[in-house]
């Protein structure tokens, strides 16, 4: 069988995304010229006009017969991220999917119990489209998460024949962008506190990797929508920019040993500016990070653990210096995500400062430091489900801990997996935003102090050795941990080898 096909054009649609943003749009194409021929071929093609471009999706498509009264409303523009006190435009686009002339209509949105009406004139024939700005804003005088309907009644001053397609919903995160002011600086954040949340609820700090940005990170962590089903506030901080002219946290990097800015104290300020003006629970507070976002986990670990009560550095690591000064007056939980084929911060570590990023230790010695100085031990390993298997990369754990103590040192390992936050890009088995927030949720309010050592002479007389189940053993054994006990109260974690 042959044809001779006469192709026609009948509507042209110029592309309004581009490789950063993606844009659905709703078209309708009225097919009414096509009526009466027993034979029709129905194609989309795509142009690029030799360019370069990232393509063209199209979905949900159907073809149908118009008829009755039939407004729909297509689509609302409305931001899916606002700030506090901004004005906020309510805008649609209404499509006639009916036979009849649409002269006119009302537009309505509502936000909780509040309803702001207005009547529309206008002339849509089938197949059209109209595109609204509603004469009343939308102001959010606080963060969280808004709900915005809008409703399209009285078409031509009567009910619509299918009301199934009139109403539609926005939710709009709204945040606070604010500012620390002091005295020789002024530091950026971005706050975000649900409107249902508890009183006293955690707080969340998310810190952005160097060169990054609170705004980024807040996008692709989609830490806010965590916080709303899990009821706590998130802090995103804004790094200031080094003599490089890139956005940093001070941790301390070889070649940025002329940076005098201190985010620790950062951090403990906004701390306690939430605490006092935003219902915040001193005892949860927590932070995550990206990479040099990571690393301030670990200065916070050892510099701040009576603010901090769990980190979670997200392809982090700790810098030797700081390792080498760590004496935290408390254990602060630690889990650590990190890929084995990171190729910005190595899971083997740099300890020779190859990179000039300043000498670091790996990955593994990085938690076998904290298991030792938290005086803990490996209580369960194993692996999470390979959900993705087209990433390249599965995922272990190894869980440190006491039973029925607080001190919790947690190790996911990515393997094959690169300088990435799992769940936004890389490994895509787990969500590194959600591993992060159930691990602090699990840490205890109180937690363990952590004395530091004392010298030789101020340890008394060494009593007894015991290993792991408390049987006194000889101090001689090799290849087992022991704990030896001294008479001024020490006990100190021993692993002797062959």
């Amino acid at each position: 069988m042959s044809f001779h096909l006469t192709w026609s054009v009948l509507e042209s649609v110029e592309g309004n995304g581009n490789s950063d943003y993606t844009v659905w749009e709703n078209v309708s194409i009225n097919l009414s010229s096509l009526s009466g021929n027993p034979n029709v071929l129905i194609a989309f093609r795509y142009n690029d006009n030799g360019g370069w471009m990232f393509g063209w999706g199209i979905d949900d498509v159907q073809v149908y017969e118009p008829q009755g009264l039939d407004a729909e409303l297509t689509s609302l523009s409305m931001p899916s991220n606002a700030a506090m006190n901004s004005i906020l435009s309510v805008e649609g686009t209404i499509t006639n999917v009916g036979a009849d002339l649409i002269e006119s209509l009302d537009v309505t949105w509502i936000y909780d119990t509040q309803e702001y009406a207005q009547t529309f004139s206008i002339i849509l024939y089938t197949g059209e489209s109209f595109t609204f700005t509603h004469q009343d804003n939308f102001t959010p005088t606080s963060v969280g998460n808004f709900n915005i309907e809008v409703v399209v009644s009285n078409i031509n001053e009567v009910s619509d024949d299918n009301a199934s397609n009139n109403s539609l919903s926005a939710n709009i995160m709204v945040v606070e962008y604010g500012e620390l002011l002091g005295e020789n600086y002024n530091r950026e954040y971005i706050y975000y506190h649900p409107l249902d949340a508890p009183e006293n609820c955690p707080l969340v700090f998310v810190c952005h990797g160097y060169s990054g940005s609170a705004e980024g990170i807040m996008n692709y962590s989609e830490f806010n929508s965590i916080a709303d089903e899990y009821g706590f506030a998130v802090c995103y901080p804004q790094g200031i920019e080094d003599s490089y002219g890139y956005t940093f946290f001070n941790v301390g990097y070889e070649f940025q040993n002329n940076e005098t800015v201190d985010d620790v104290a950062f951090l403990e300020e906004l701390t306690d500016l939430f605490v006092e003006t935003n219902s915040i629970n001193p005892d949860n507070v927590f932070c995550t990070g990206m990479s040099n976002g990571g690393d301030l986990c670990y200065l916070l670990a050892c510099e701040a653990s009576e603010t901090f009560a769990g980190v979670a550095p997200i392809a982090g690591m700790i810098m030797q210096d700081i390792m080498d000064e760590c004496s935290p007056s408390h254990s602060v939980g630690i889990l650590e995500v990190h890929g084995t084929e990171d190729n910005v911060t190595y899971f083997d570590g740099d300890p020779q400062n190859l990179d000039d990023w300043g000498a670091y230790p790996s990955i593994p010695a990085t938690i076998d430091f904290f298991t030792e100085l938290y005086g803990i031990e490996l209580l369960s390993s194993g692996t999470f489900p390979d959900i993705a298997p087209n990433d390249g990369s599965d995922v272990s754990f190894d869980k440190y801990g006491l039973e029925d103590a607080c001190a919790e040192v947690w190790l996911y390992t990515v393997n094959g997996g690169g300088h990435d936050w799992p769940g936004s890009f890389g490994n895509m088995d787990i969500n590194s935003s959600l591993e992060a927030w159930l691990f602090f949720s699990e840490l205890c309010s109180e937690p363990l102090a952590v004395d530091p050592i004392p010298s030789n002479n101020s340890r008394g007389e060494l009593i007894k050795v015991v290993d792991v189940l408390g049987r006194t053993v000889d101090p001689s054994t090799k290849n087992t941990t022991l704990f030896y006990i001294y008479s001024g109260g020490l006990v100190e974690k021993v692993i002797v080898s062959e």
